[in-house]
Protein backbone atom coordinates (compact mmCIF):
# COMPACT_ATOMS: atom_id res chain seq x y z
CA UNK A 1 0.00 0.00 0.00
CA UNK A 2 1.27 3.46 -0.91
CA UNK A 3 1.33 5.90 2.01
CA UNK A 4 -0.47 9.23 1.67
CA UNK A 5 1.71 12.22 0.71
CA UNK A 6 3.51 13.95 3.54
CA UNK A 7 2.00 17.26 4.62
CA UNK A 8 2.23 19.54 7.64
CA UNK A 9 -1.14 19.33 9.30
CA UNK A 10 -2.68 21.15 12.20
CA UNK A 11 -4.19 18.05 13.76
CA UNK A 12 -1.80 15.14 13.19
CA UNK A 13 1.89 14.95 14.02
CA UNK A 14 2.99 11.48 12.99
CA UNK A 15 6.16 9.84 14.21
CA UNK A 16 6.11 7.46 11.26
CA UNK A 17 8.21 9.40 8.78
CA UNK A 18 9.92 7.19 6.24
CA UNK A 19 13.34 7.96 7.71
CA UNK A 20 15.10 10.52 9.86
CA UNK A 21 17.03 11.76 6.86
CA UNK A 22 13.89 12.54 4.88
CA UNK A 23 12.50 14.75 7.64
CA UNK A 24 14.21 18.17 7.62
CA UNK A 25 13.22 18.81 11.22
CA UNK A 26 14.57 15.52 12.53
CA UNK A 27 17.58 15.52 14.85
CA UNK A 28 18.00 11.77 14.69
CA UNK A 29 16.71 11.31 18.24
CA UNK A 30 13.33 10.94 19.93
CA UNK A 31 13.65 14.39 21.49
CA UNK A 32 12.57 15.94 18.20
CA UNK A 33 9.13 14.36 18.35
CA UNK A 34 7.62 16.86 20.74
CA UNK A 35 7.89 19.73 18.30
CA UNK A 36 7.20 18.47 14.79
CA UNK A 37 6.89 14.80 13.93
CA UNK A 38 6.15 15.05 10.31
CA UNK A 39 2.97 13.83 8.97
CA UNK A 40 0.01 12.56 7.17
CA UNK A 41 -2.87 14.73 6.06
CA UNK A 42 -6.20 14.34 7.81
CA UNK A 43 -9.82 14.59 6.75
CA UNK A 44 -12.24 15.90 9.37
CA UNK A 45 -15.45 14.80 7.66
CA UNK A 46 -15.77 11.24 8.95
CA UNK A 47 -18.70 10.06 11.00
CA UNK A 48 -17.50 7.42 13.41
CA UNK A 49 -20.40 8.44 15.64
CA UNK A 50 -23.73 9.90 14.60
CA UNK A 51 -23.39 13.68 15.02
CA UNK A 52 -26.90 14.14 16.46
CA UNK A 53 -26.74 12.89 20.07
CA UNK A 54 -29.43 11.70 22.40
CA UNK A 55 -29.60 14.05 25.37
CA UNK A 56 -30.08 12.64 28.86
CA UNK A 57 -31.31 15.12 31.44
CA UNK A 58 -28.76 14.12 34.05
CA UNK A 59 -26.76 16.97 35.58
CA UNK A 60 -23.05 16.54 36.33
CA UNK A 61 -20.41 18.81 37.82
CA UNK A 62 -16.65 19.12 37.96
CA UNK A 63 -15.35 19.96 41.40
CA UNK A 64 -11.76 20.53 40.30
CA UNK A 65 -11.17 22.56 37.14
CA UNK A 66 -8.58 20.14 35.72
CA UNK A 67 -10.25 16.85 36.70
CA UNK A 68 -12.95 16.05 34.17
CA UNK A 69 -13.64 12.32 34.48
CA UNK A 70 -16.87 12.11 36.48
CA UNK A 71 -19.01 9.93 34.15
CA UNK A 72 -18.65 6.14 34.27
CA UNK A 73 -20.21 3.27 32.34
CA UNK A 74 -18.58 0.41 34.24
CA UNK A 75 -20.58 -2.67 33.19
CA UNK A 76 -22.68 -4.09 30.38
CA UNK A 77 -25.81 -2.85 32.16
CA UNK A 78 -27.40 0.27 30.61
CA UNK A 79 -26.31 2.43 33.56
CA UNK A 80 -24.21 5.54 34.04
CA UNK A 81 -22.69 6.78 37.27
CA UNK A 82 -21.95 10.49 37.62
CA UNK A 83 -20.97 13.13 40.16
CA UNK A 84 -23.12 16.18 40.81
CA UNK A 85 -21.89 18.53 43.51
CA UNK A 86 -21.53 16.42 46.71
CA UNK A 87 -23.63 13.54 45.36
CA UNK A 88 -23.24 10.44 43.19
CA UNK A 89 -26.13 9.36 40.95
CA UNK A 90 -26.91 6.20 39.00
CA UNK A 91 -28.76 6.85 35.75
CA UNK A 92 -30.78 4.16 33.94
CA UNK A 93 -30.26 4.85 30.24
CA UNK A 94 -33.32 2.92 29.01
CA UNK A 95 -35.77 4.17 31.61
CA UNK A 96 -34.15 7.62 31.71
CA UNK A 97 -34.41 7.58 35.48
CA UNK A 98 -31.88 8.77 38.05
CA UNK A 99 -31.27 7.27 41.49
CA UNK A 100 -29.12 8.92 44.15
CA UNK A 101 -26.49 6.42 45.34
CA UNK A 102 -24.48 8.67 47.67
CA UNK A 103 -26.00 11.93 48.84
CA UNK A 104 -24.83 14.94 50.82
CA UNK A 105 -21.25 13.77 51.24
CA UNK A 106 -19.16 15.86 53.61
CA UNK A 107 -16.82 16.75 50.73
CA UNK A 108 -17.06 17.58 47.03
CA UNK A 109 -15.88 14.46 45.15
CA UNK A 110 -13.51 14.86 42.21
CA UNK A 111 -13.03 11.18 41.30
CA UNK A 112 -15.08 8.03 41.29
CA UNK A 113 -14.76 4.27 40.77
CA UNK A 114 -17.39 1.54 40.52
CA UNK A 115 -16.82 -2.20 40.54
CA UNK A 116 -17.18 -5.51 42.34
CA UNK A 117 -20.14 -4.21 44.38
CA UNK A 118 -18.09 -1.23 45.59
CA UNK A 119 -18.34 2.45 44.85
CA UNK A 120 -15.47 4.73 45.89
CA UNK A 121 -15.22 8.50 45.51
CA UNK A 122 -12.24 10.70 46.29
CA UNK A 123 -12.08 14.29 47.53
CA UNK A 124 -9.69 17.23 47.45
CA UNK A 125 -8.41 16.71 51.00
CA UNK A 126 -7.53 13.04 50.65
CA UNK A 127 -11.05 11.85 51.51
CA UNK A 128 -12.13 8.39 50.39
CA UNK A 129 -15.79 7.41 50.66
CA UNK A 130 -16.25 3.66 50.29
CA UNK A 131 -19.68 2.00 50.07
CA UNK A 132 -21.33 -1.21 48.92
CA UNK A 133 -23.57 -0.77 45.89
CA UNK A 134 -25.94 -3.33 47.35
CA UNK A 135 -26.49 -1.09 50.42
CA UNK A 136 -24.77 2.28 49.96
CA UNK A 137 -26.80 4.26 52.49
CA UNK A 138 -25.90 2.14 55.50
CA UNK A 139 -22.32 1.19 54.67
CA UNK A 140 -20.64 4.43 53.65
CA UNK A 141 -17.23 4.89 55.30
CA UNK A 142 -15.19 8.08 54.88
CA UNK A 143 -11.46 7.94 55.56
CA UNK A 144 -8.40 9.98 54.59
CA UNK A 145 -5.65 8.49 52.46
CA UNK A 146 -2.53 10.44 51.62
CA UNK A 147 -2.13 14.16 51.95
CA UNK A 148 -4.32 15.78 49.33
CA UNK A 149 -6.77 15.54 46.42
CA UNK A 150 -8.23 12.25 45.25
CA UNK A 151 -8.48 13.30 41.63
CA UNK A 152 -9.86 10.05 40.26
CA UNK A 153 -11.07 6.67 41.38
CA UNK A 154 -11.53 3.66 39.13
CA UNK A 155 -12.87 0.16 39.64
CA UNK A 156 -11.52 -2.61 37.49
CA UNK A 157 -13.89 -5.15 36.00
CA UNK A 158 -13.54 -8.90 35.61
CA UNK A 159 -11.68 -9.95 32.46
CA UNK A 160 -13.79 -10.42 29.35
CA UNK A 161 -14.09 -13.97 28.07
CA UNK A 162 -11.77 -13.21 25.16
CA UNK A 163 -9.09 -11.82 27.47
CA UNK A 164 -8.68 -14.31 30.28
CA UNK A 165 -5.52 -12.66 31.63
CA UNK A 166 -7.19 -9.32 32.17
CA UNK A 167 -7.64 -8.15 35.74
CA UNK A 168 -7.99 -4.39 35.27
CA UNK A 169 -10.13 -2.37 32.96
CA UNK A 170 -10.75 1.17 34.11
CA UNK A 171 -8.35 4.03 34.45
CA UNK A 172 -7.41 6.40 37.26
CA UNK A 173 -6.52 10.06 37.62
CA UNK A 174 -5.03 12.47 40.12
CA UNK A 175 -4.46 16.15 41.08
CA UNK A 176 -2.65 18.51 43.42
CA UNK A 177 -2.05 17.60 47.07
CA UNK A 178 -4.58 14.82 47.28
CA UNK A 179 -5.66 11.42 46.06
CA UNK A 180 -5.99 11.92 42.38
CA UNK A 181 -6.83 8.44 41.19
CA UNK A 182 -8.59 5.36 42.45
CA UNK A 183 -8.86 2.05 40.66
CA UNK A 184 -10.61 -1.04 42.04
CA UNK A 185 -9.19 -4.29 40.71
CA UNK A 186 -10.18 -7.91 41.07
CA UNK A 187 -7.11 -9.79 42.23
CA UNK A 188 -7.47 -13.38 43.37
CA UNK A 189 -9.27 -13.41 46.73
CA UNK A 190 -9.99 -9.72 47.26
CA UNK A 191 -10.52 -6.58 45.17
CA UNK A 192 -7.83 -3.91 45.06
CA UNK A 193 -8.10 -0.13 45.10
CA UNK A 194 -5.50 1.89 43.19
CA UNK A 195 -5.15 5.40 44.63
CA UNK A 196 -3.27 8.20 42.90
CA UNK A 197 -2.43 11.15 45.11
CA UNK A 198 -1.04 14.62 44.76
CA UNK A 199 1.50 13.72 47.42
CA UNK A 200 3.58 12.07 44.65
CA UNK A 201 2.37 8.53 45.34
CA UNK A 202 0.33 5.70 43.88
CA UNK A 203 -0.97 3.31 46.53
CA UNK A 204 -2.50 -0.12 46.19
CA UNK A 205 -5.03 -0.79 48.97
CA UNK A 206 -7.18 -3.77 49.86
CA UNK A 207 -10.97 -3.57 49.89
CA UNK A 208 -12.90 -3.19 52.05
CA UNK A 209 -10.23 -2.90 54.76
CA UNK A 210 -8.09 -0.28 52.92
CA UNK A 211 -4.87 -1.92 54.08
CA UNK A 212 -1.73 -0.65 52.32
CA UNK A 213 -0.30 -3.33 50.01
CA UNK A 214 2.06 -1.37 47.76
CA UNK A 215 3.25 2.24 47.55
CA UNK A 216 5.03 3.79 44.56
CA UNK A 217 6.72 7.20 44.81
CA UNK A 218 7.19 9.68 41.96
CA UNK A 219 9.08 12.95 41.44
CA UNK A 220 5.83 14.82 40.77
CA UNK A 221 2.19 14.95 41.78
CA UNK A 222 0.31 12.09 40.13
CA UNK A 223 -2.75 12.94 38.06
CA UNK A 224 -3.79 9.69 36.40
CA UNK A 225 -2.92 6.02 36.04
CA UNK A 226 -4.19 3.34 33.68
CA UNK A 227 -3.69 -0.43 33.84
CA UNK A 228 -3.70 -2.35 30.57
CA UNK A 229 -6.71 -4.63 29.93
CA UNK A 230 -4.47 -7.71 30.14
CA UNK A 231 -3.30 -6.60 33.59
CA UNK A 232 0.44 -6.64 32.78
CA UNK A 233 1.27 -2.92 32.34
CA UNK A 234 0.53 0.38 34.08
CA UNK A 235 0.96 3.91 32.76
CA UNK A 236 1.25 6.84 35.20
CA UNK A 237 1.18 10.59 34.42
CA UNK A 238 1.25 13.72 36.56
CA UNK A 239 2.22 17.36 36.91
CA UNK A 240 5.21 17.07 34.56
CA UNK A 241 5.64 15.97 30.96
CA UNK A 242 7.01 12.59 32.04
CA UNK A 243 5.20 9.30 31.46
CA UNK A 244 6.07 6.34 33.70
CA UNK A 245 5.56 2.83 32.37
CA UNK A 246 5.49 -0.23 34.64
CA UNK A 247 5.34 -3.99 34.38
CA UNK A 248 2.72 -5.37 36.76
CA UNK A 249 2.69 -8.81 38.34
CA UNK A 250 0.09 -9.29 41.03
CA UNK A 251 0.62 -6.58 43.63
CA UNK A 252 4.16 -5.83 42.41
CA UNK A 253 5.18 -3.10 39.96
CA UNK A 254 8.49 -2.71 38.09
CA UNK A 255 9.29 0.51 36.24
CA UNK A 256 10.49 -0.25 32.71
CA UNK A 257 10.52 3.16 31.01
CA UNK A 258 10.26 6.90 31.58
CA UNK A 259 8.97 8.67 28.47
CA UNK A 260 8.25 12.27 27.48
CA UNK A 261 4.81 13.22 26.18
CA UNK A 262 4.69 16.94 25.30
CA UNK A 263 5.85 20.09 27.11
CA UNK A 264 3.19 20.27 29.83
CA UNK A 265 1.49 18.27 32.57
CA UNK A 266 -0.76 15.34 31.67
CA UNK A 267 -4.17 14.54 33.14
CA UNK A 268 -5.31 11.36 31.46
CA UNK A 269 -4.03 8.14 29.92
CA UNK A 270 -5.52 4.90 28.64
CA UNK A 271 -4.65 1.58 27.00
CA UNK A 272 -6.24 0.16 23.88
CA UNK A 273 -8.40 -2.94 23.98
CA UNK A 274 -5.49 -5.11 22.82
CA UNK A 275 -3.13 -3.59 25.44
CA UNK A 276 -0.71 -2.79 22.59
CA UNK A 277 -1.30 0.97 22.37
CA UNK A 278 -1.41 3.57 25.12
CA UNK A 279 -2.25 7.26 24.88
CA UNK A 280 -1.55 10.29 27.08
CA UNK A 281 -3.52 13.56 27.04
CA UNK A 282 -1.67 16.74 28.02
CA UNK A 283 -2.66 20.20 29.13
CA UNK A 284 -0.96 21.89 26.16
CA UNK A 285 -3.43 20.23 23.78
CA UNK A 286 -1.48 17.17 22.64
CA UNK A 287 -2.44 13.50 22.68
CA UNK A 288 0.59 11.23 22.33
CA UNK A 289 0.27 7.55 21.38
CA UNK A 290 2.87 4.80 21.78
CA UNK A 291 3.05 1.15 20.82
CA UNK A 292 3.99 -0.90 23.89
CA UNK A 293 6.31 -3.00 21.72
CA UNK A 294 8.46 0.01 20.76
CA UNK A 295 7.65 2.53 23.47
CA UNK A 296 10.82 4.60 23.04
CA UNK A 297 9.45 5.98 19.76
CA UNK A 298 6.14 7.81 19.63
CA UNK A 299 3.67 6.29 17.21
CA UNK A 300 1.72 9.49 16.60
CA UNK A 301 0.99 12.83 18.25
CA UNK A 302 -2.38 14.51 17.76
CA UNK A 303 -3.47 18.07 18.48
CA UNK A 304 -6.81 19.10 19.93
CA UNK A 305 -9.07 21.29 17.81
CA UNK A 306 -8.51 24.30 20.08
CA UNK A 307 -4.79 23.59 20.49
CA UNK A 308 -2.85 26.65 21.62
CA UNK A 309 -5.60 27.97 23.90
CA UNK A 310 -6.38 27.06 27.50
CA UNK A 311 -9.76 25.63 26.52
CA UNK A 312 -7.97 23.28 24.11
CA UNK A 313 -6.29 21.38 26.96
CA UNK A 314 -6.84 17.63 26.71
CA UNK A 315 -8.66 16.48 29.84
CA UNK A 316 -9.65 12.93 28.94
CA UNK A 317 -8.51 10.17 26.56
CA UNK A 318 -10.42 6.92 26.05
CA UNK A 319 -9.95 4.00 23.66
CA UNK A 320 -13.03 2.04 22.60
CA UNK A 321 -12.97 -0.89 25.05
CA UNK A 322 -14.48 -3.74 23.02
CA UNK A 323 -15.39 -4.99 19.57
CA UNK A 324 -13.68 -4.09 16.29
CA UNK A 325 -14.44 -0.40 16.62
CA UNK A 326 -10.82 0.82 16.97
CA UNK A 327 -11.42 4.42 18.00
CA UNK A 328 -9.67 6.87 20.30
CA UNK A 329 -11.76 9.69 21.78
CA UNK A 330 -10.32 12.68 23.61
CA UNK A 331 -12.13 15.64 25.09
CA UNK A 332 -10.97 19.23 25.43
CA UNK A 333 -11.46 21.57 28.37
CA UNK A 334 -14.65 22.86 26.79
CA UNK A 335 -16.92 22.39 23.79
CA UNK A 336 -15.03 19.88 21.62
CA UNK A 337 -14.53 16.12 21.48
CA UNK A 338 -12.16 14.51 18.97
CA UNK A 339 -12.46 10.95 17.65
CA UNK A 340 -9.54 9.35 15.79
CA UNK A 341 -9.32 6.13 13.77
CA UNK A 342 -6.66 4.05 15.54
CA UNK A 343 -6.13 1.84 12.50
CA UNK A 344 -4.17 4.58 10.80
CA UNK A 345 -4.73 7.86 12.75
CA UNK A 346 -5.28 9.70 9.45
CA UNK A 347 -9.02 10.17 9.92
CA UNK A 348 -10.69 12.38 12.47
CA UNK A 349 -14.18 13.39 13.52
CA UNK A 350 -14.55 16.55 15.59
CA UNK A 351 -17.71 17.07 17.60
CA UNK A 352 -18.80 20.40 18.94
CA UNK A 353 -20.87 19.30 21.90
CA UNK A 354 -24.36 20.69 21.67
CA UNK A 355 -23.85 21.02 17.91
CA UNK A 356 -22.79 18.75 15.09
CA UNK A 357 -19.56 17.56 13.55
CA UNK A 358 -17.07 19.94 11.99
CA UNK A 359 -16.65 18.97 8.37
CA UNK A 360 -13.60 20.34 6.60
CA UNK A 361 -11.73 19.58 3.42
CA UNK A 362 -8.44 17.76 3.43
CA UNK A 363 -5.82 19.99 4.98
CA UNK A 364 -2.44 20.65 3.43
CA UNK A 365 0.47 22.94 4.26
CA UNK A 366 -0.90 25.76 2.10
CA UNK A 367 -4.42 25.67 3.50
CA UNK A 368 -4.35 25.32 7.25
CA UNK A 369 -7.76 25.53 8.96
CA UNK A 370 -8.45 28.47 11.24
CA UNK A 371 -10.88 27.04 13.81
CA UNK A 372 -10.85 30.10 16.05
CA UNK A 373 -12.38 32.14 13.23
CA UNK A 374 -15.07 29.57 12.50
CA UNK A 375 -18.66 30.49 13.39
CA UNK A 376 -18.83 27.35 15.54
CA UNK A 377 -16.21 28.82 17.87
CA UNK A 378 -18.11 31.95 18.88
CA UNK A 379 -21.14 30.15 20.26
CA UNK A 380 -21.56 29.40 23.95
CA UNK A 381 -18.84 27.25 25.48
CA UNK A 382 -19.92 23.99 27.12
CA UNK A 383 -17.85 22.68 30.02
CA UNK A 384 -17.09 18.98 29.48
CA UNK A 385 -17.18 16.95 32.69
CA UNK A 386 -16.53 13.42 31.44
CA UNK A 387 -16.00 11.12 28.47
CA UNK A 388 -16.70 7.40 28.33
CA UNK A 389 -17.46 4.69 25.77
CA UNK A 390 -20.24 2.24 26.52
CA UNK A 391 -19.01 -1.12 27.77
CA UNK A 392 -19.72 -2.68 24.34
CA UNK A 393 -18.45 0.40 22.41
CA UNK A 394 -21.93 1.01 20.99
CA UNK A 395 -22.03 4.61 22.20
CA UNK A 396 -19.87 7.48 23.37
CA UNK A 397 -21.08 9.45 26.40
CA UNK A 398 -20.06 13.08 26.94
CA UNK A 399 -20.81 14.69 30.28
CA UNK A 400 -21.91 18.33 30.39
CA UNK A 401 -22.99 20.41 33.35
CA UNK A 402 -26.64 20.27 32.34
CA UNK A 403 -26.90 16.85 30.70
CA UNK A 404 -25.12 13.77 29.37
CA UNK A 405 -24.94 13.35 25.59
CA UNK A 406 -25.08 9.88 24.02
CA UNK A 407 -23.49 9.60 20.56
CA UNK A 408 -24.27 6.35 18.75
CA UNK A 409 -21.16 4.65 17.31
CA UNK A 410 -21.54 3.54 13.70
CA UNK A 411 -20.41 -0.01 14.34
CA UNK A 412 -21.65 -1.26 10.96
CA UNK A 413 -19.24 0.95 9.03
CA UNK A 414 -16.42 0.17 11.49
CA UNK A 415 -16.95 -3.55 10.85
CA UNK A 416 -16.95 -3.17 7.05
CA UNK A 417 -14.71 -1.78 4.34
CA UNK A 418 -15.57 0.19 1.18
CA UNK A 419 -15.49 -1.79 -2.06
CA UNK A 420 -12.62 0.33 -3.36
CA UNK A 421 -10.50 -0.90 -0.44
CA UNK A 422 -10.81 -4.54 -1.50
CA UNK A 423 -8.22 -5.64 -4.04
Amino acid sequence: MVAPPLARNRYVLSAQSSSAASAPWSTGSSTAYHSKLGTYSVVNAYEFVKPAPRRHQQRTSWNHWQLRDVVLCPTAKPELYSIYRCNVDKYDIRKQQSTRILGDLEFDPVSMAVGDDYIVVGGQRAELAVARLSDPSSSTVVVRSGGSINNFVAVDQQPMAAMSRRRFRDSAAFAEDGVTNLNIMNSQSMPRLLVCNNDHTVRLLSLPGLELLTELKFPTAVNYAAVSPDGTKMCVVGDSNLVFLFNKRGDDFEKIATLTASDDASFSCDFSQSSELFAVGSQDGYVTVWDIRSQQQKLVQLETFQHGRSRGACRNVKFSPSGSVDLLAFSEHSSFVNIADTRCFEKRQILRVGGGSIEEEEVGPAALPRPLESPTMVDQDYQITGLRFAYDSSALFVGLEGSILEYSVDRVSRHSFPSSAII
